[in-house]
């Protein structure tokens, strides 16, 4: 129990460290070249990759340097502990003992992932059931995407679904935009849906679990106003004139002020609406493109894992060195 018990620890520990430092590192890089490329959906992409490196990181070392201990322990490898009496043990079959500063670190790292993770599912379960309820009262209609025209207030614009993918809109938003504002809203949502943002959203709301707070938030709200700003130049291109597509943002934000989200993707008019109007009116700052975050992204964490169980050896003695001068 005592070497299990370390061994968590010790893993909880190295998981917050290597986060901690990777996450650093990368929001150091996205205050410099992310915000230079002149195409807002190359912006996002960079940004969900940055955003997603320090879990990767963190799981992938932790994965290397656990994996020696595991391997002995189901038979398929020798015990390689005797022959580096001379440090800490990040094992569990020859625990070194619970170090007071590891215990400590590794607690409170495990104690703060498990209360942000179960605020994360609330939030998921509470949007699910949300969605559920506003969908029983509206009605279908077809297009690229389903698009669910739900009764009320003329509030509602939103792109929702990780795998269901649909848009929810306020029947009432005829009245409200002309027809080729509410063409840009739908071009913009279905942009959303096509560049698969909710879920790309919700990866990175997982990812930062292993980041401290601040800069998890840092990394989504760089990603959701690149993304934002994609799905404008979208509905710009569908549209054809930017002066439309602000004119609806700008309406849009007045409606939905004070109200909030329905899902993981900001509604049309909620985002850094200055911004956006000022990129839409100068035509060429905006530039339509493909998202290729997610794709990027499972690249990244392909060949991070990859490299990490190639140099397991490596990384599990890096590791237990670190920790033995650490505590």
């Amino acid at each position: 129990m005592t070497a299990a018990l370390a061994f968590l620890l010790e893993c909880a520990a190295v998981a917050a460290a290597v986060g901690g430092l990777a996450s650093l590192a990368m929001a150091a890089l996205l205050g410099t070249w992310p915000r230079r490329l002149a195409q807002p959906a190359l912006r996002a992409d960079g940004a969900f990759v940055l955003g997603t490196l320090p879990a990767i990181l963190a799981l992938a070392v932790v994965a290397a340097a656990a994996a020696p201990s595991l391997s002995a322990l189901l038979g398929w490898s020798r015990d390689h502990c005797g022959s580096h009496g001379h440090h800490l043990h990040l094992c569990l079959l020859h625990s070194s003992g619970v170090r007071p500063v590891l215990a400590v670190v590794g607690a409170i790292a495990l104690a703060a992932f498990t209360f942000r993770a179960g605020g994360l599912l609330w939030r998921v379960f509470h949007t699910r059931s949300r969605l559920t309820a506003l969908e029983a009262l509206g009605s279908l209609r077809p297009g690229p995407f389903p698009v669910v025209v739900v009764p009320g207030s003329p509030r509602l614009c939103h792109a929702a679904g990780v795998l269901h993918r649909r848009v929810l809109l306020s029947g009432r938003l005829e009245e409200v935009l002309t027809p080729q504002e509410l063409r840009g809203v739908l071009a913009h949502e279905e942009a959303h849906l096509r560049r698969r943002d909710p879920l790309a959203s919700l990866l990175l709301c997982v990812s930062g679990l292993f980041v401290p707070p601040p800069l998890a938030r840092g990394f989504l709200a760089t990603y959701q106003l690149a993304a934002e700003q994609a799905c404008d130049a979208e509905a710009l291109r569908i549209v054809g004139d930017g002066t439309v597509v602000a004119e609806a943002l700008v309406k849009m934000a007045a409606l939905q002020r004070g109200i909030r989200e329905a899902t993981a993707v900001p509604a049309f008019g909620k985002l850094a609406l200055e911004t956006r109007v000022r990129a839409l009116l100068d035509g060429e700052a905006l530039q339509s493109s493909a998202s290729r975050a997610l794709l990027l992204g499972v690249g990244a964490a392909v060949a991070v894992l990859t490299l990490a169980l190639l140099h397991t050896a490596f990384l599990h003695h890096a590791v237990e060195t670190a920790l033995h001068f650490v505590s």
